[in-house]
């Protein structure tokens, strides 16, 4: 069974980021994927004293966090869009970690006023720059796919690009897996 966190990256009070989440792993295939929310508010900002990129983790909460993203087999990230781009918390967990992220394959579902587009493009950048496989992404926009409250009333469309993007994680998956048998 394909290992599949999905990352809640806001820790704002209020956040509707974990009703996001919840839906995103309510939509992935139950024979295909076992799924697990990792949540950003539990991890400290970047403390270790070694570059990330020596993959020497001293600190508990970073190797159960390098633990996580290396152990998983791909990751949603679910983000919103902050002042027209995605959160610190996610940044800062990018940052932590360096080798985990290669080859990763990465899907992101922002939402927010636009479907975090914005933020969604930021973010594919910083991963691919640690290069994390980024498949896509789709946004959930206030009013058409959620309430500002964060009860969901998806779309089809956002359903169906959903289905798409963790179709596509899986194919990446069966792609790194033929390439290496």
């Amino acid at each position: 069974m394909n290992q599949l966190r999905v990352i809640v990256s806001s820790t704002r009070p209020g956040r509707i980021g974990p009703q996001v989440a919840e839906w995103v792993a309510a939509q992935a295939p139950a024979e295909e994927w076992e799924v697990q929310l990792l949540d950003l508010s539990d991890l400290p900002f970047l403390d270790e004293e070694e570059h990330p990129k020596a993959g020497k983790y001293a600190l508990p909460h970073t190797q159960r966090w390098a633990s996580e993203v290396f152990e998983s087999d791909a990751i949603v990230v679910v983000t919103p869009q902050y002042n027209r781009s995605f959160p610190a918390p996610i940044k800062n967990a990018i940052d932590m970690l360096f080798a985990e992220w290669d080859g990763k394959p990465i899907a992101v579902v922002g939402y927010g006023w636009s479907g975090a587009v914005d933020a969604a493009a930021d973010l594919t950048k910083v991963l691919t720059h640690v290069k994390a496989d980024v498949v896509g992404s789709t946004g959930l926009v206030f009013t058409q796919d959620l309430t500002p409250d964060g009860e969901l009333t998806t779309t089809d469309e956002r359903r169906a690009e959903l289905a798409e993007l963790l179709e596509a994680l899986s194919a990446r998956l069966r792609e790194r897996q033929s390439v290496s048998a």
